[in-house]
């Protein structure tokens, strides 16, 4: 049973009530006030000598009930009484609470309608980015990719969803071999941060090592709600490369690796994090999600290395020498 409907049956509950309270309360304005009064007056009525006339007394309690019986039939008939004022303020609490409700949802739906064209935005001036690249062709891929992150990191930080006050970081990374321990491991190629820090000073991540590592190494994109979740530390943490800010900085996090055609490996991961948990979600909920850009990102990032990977070997098909004719053959 969700909130909803337990408040659902709890103003039920206090209709039930103070309709058995209304009825009760009508009794007795009824019944013993007004009916009281109308008691009173027949008993004047009653105490007058056979033939004679009321004294002045009587006919001031003959008048005084009469009024007091006007009066009961008056509030009987208009007074709104606790409980119907309870059941009043009950249904416009419940209607201020939809119309909450449905601000809120208006509110939701402008913000993504918001994130949505940022995001839009940030494809076109990617795709524009590469088209440009190819005319002439930048020295290698790391340049493109650097240069078009550059151009469109404040769209992307808009349609990640990230506000002023959140401690957030975007950034692509690059599988390298590491010659001392023969692994792979994720250099940061390019980045943006809400706290500035030179794209030298970024930390790499081991394969396997950290959400960036583990969705490299198992090809497939990670979602963490919250860090601080019970269990999640022990698998996706810095195991071993940590700082002391990270507990508070890092919170909420996804991870997409770039997955191109004909490599076996990702050639690297978009990564995302934010100090807000649930930033990023894993659930089911309708509507544009904030890790929704960082796999557009990554999936321009896999274009890029692919367009490289054309280039590269359509310059080695030219290169290499013609094939021998056999004889007897027609060349």
């Amino acid at each position: 049973m969700d909130i909803g409907e337990i408040r659902g049956r709890l103003r039920e509950v206090r209709s039930a009530h103070s309709g058995a309270v209304q009825r009760a309360s009508k009794f007795v304005r009824s019944v013993l006030v007004a009916g009281g009064a109308l008691a009173a007056g027949i008993a004047q009525f009653c105490t007058w000598p056979l033939g004679g006339k009321p004294d002045a007394a009587q006919l001031v309690g003959i008048i005084a009930t009469g009024i007091v019986f006007i009066g009961g039939l008056f509030i009987l008939l208009t007074e709104q009484d606790a409980a119907t004022a309870i059941k009043t303020a009950d249904e416009a609490l419940a209607k201020a609470e939809d119309l909450a409700a449905e601000a809120a949802t208006i509110e939701a739906f402008f913000d993504a309608n918001d994130r949505l064209s940022a995001t839009f935005q940030a494809a076109l001036s990617l795709r524009s980015a590469f088209e440009q690249a190819l005319n002439p062709t930048p020295a290698d891929v790391d340049m493109l990719i650097t240069t078009a992150f550059d151009t469109v990191k404040r769209q992307l930080a808009v349609a990640a969803g990230f506000r002023q006050s959140d401690r957030w970081t975007i950034g692509v990374y690059r599988s390298e071999l590491d010659a001392v321990t023969g692994r792979d491991q994720l250099r940061c190629l390019v980045h943006d941060r809400a706290i500035p820090c030179q794209v030298g000073q970024a930390r790499s991540w081991p394969e396997g090592v950290g959400i960036a590592g583990i969705a490299y190494t198992n090809r497939r994109e990670v979602v963490i709600p919250d860090l601080r979740a019970e269990g999640m530390q022990a698998i996706f943490g810095p195991q071993g490369f940590s700082n002391p800010f990270d507990a508070d900085r890092y919170i909420s996090m996804v991870s997409v690796p770039i997955l191109v055609a004909g490599r076996s490996k990702p050639w690297g991961v978009v990564n995302a994090t934010n100090d807000q948990a649930d930033h990023f979600s894993a659930d089911g909920r309708a509507g544009f999600k904030n890790d929704e850009p960082i796999r557009m990102l990554a999936a321009f990032c896999a274009l890029a290395v692919a367009m490289y990977d054309a280039v590269d070997k359509a310059r080695g098909a030219s290169s290499s020498p013609p094939a021998p004719v056999s004889s007897g053959s027609t060349p």
